[in-house]
């Protein structure tokens, strides 16, 4: 099925791609290489949806977080997640109600980067050339842009045909796609972990004492791959 976009919604896709351009490029600047993903990658988009900036390496929280203030731009909360027991443990700064950059708080198996792949995923550069990709929406349907507006594939029975849309192998996509409908389904009841961060410590100090009293989350920190 096509979805055809009216001026609005481009106007609207105009406005997020905009919005995270602008903290790219300060993350940019400063040498790093944060990719947006989502909806905004792929296009469709609506008035609700997130601009989610993430760079997908460790980094200093701190670092991040100077390099933002000197652009002007302060989160209004400061959040750890972790999103299943054996998943890495991400930072979250909130811009806003509809804005976050995050960030591993330890180095990212393969298997998770790849959700960002199937979900859109682009560079700075890419951004800027208006480029749009193909990915996986939360409702599990495959979106590929089109001229006028996107495609819109379940993805369920159709692993082969999604998997060549996505350059992906059809065994990878059919483990990951089981493990995103897990997730669908655990979303209901939320994530693992959730910490709001205190002002006065650094994301890797909460980490830290986390980690000293659950053996479950030093073995992650220990292993990746």
């Amino acid at each position: 099925m096509e979805i055809v976009y009216d001026e609005k919604h481009w106007k609207i896709l105009k406005k997020l791609r905009e919005k995270a351009g602008k903290l790219m490029r300060v993350l940019v600047a400063r040498g790093l290489n944060p990719i947006v993903y989502g909806s905004v990658a792929r296009g469709d988009v609506d008035e609700e949806s997130d601009v989610d900036i993430f760079v997908p390496y460790p980094v200093s929280s701190a670092m991040i977080e100077l390099y933002l203030s000197e652009a002007g731009i302060k989160p209004s909360r400061r959040v750890l997640v972790q999103a299943t027991p054996s998943y890495v443990p991400k930072a979250y700064l909130v811009i806003d109600d509809y804005t976050s950059v995050s960030f591993p708080l330890s180095k990212m198996r393969e298997e998770e980067l790849g959700f960002y792949t199937l979900a859109g995923r682009l560079s700075l550069e890419e951004l800027e050339k208006n480029i749009r990709v193909p990915g996986i929406n939360k409702e599990l349907n495959l979106i590929v842009p089109t001229e006028k507006g996107h495609l819109e594939i379940p993805v369920e029975g159709r692993i082969e045909e999604a998997a060549k849309i996505l350059k992906i192998d059809p065994k990878i996509l059919r483990n990951r796609f089981r493990v995103l409908r897990r997730r669908k389904e655990a979303g209901k009841t939320g994530v693992y972990r959730e910490l709001e961060v205190p002002l006065e410590k650094t994301f890797e100090q909460i980490l830290e004492e986390i980690a000293d009293r659950d053996p479950a989350l030093r073995r992650r920190l220990r292993t990746v791959g």
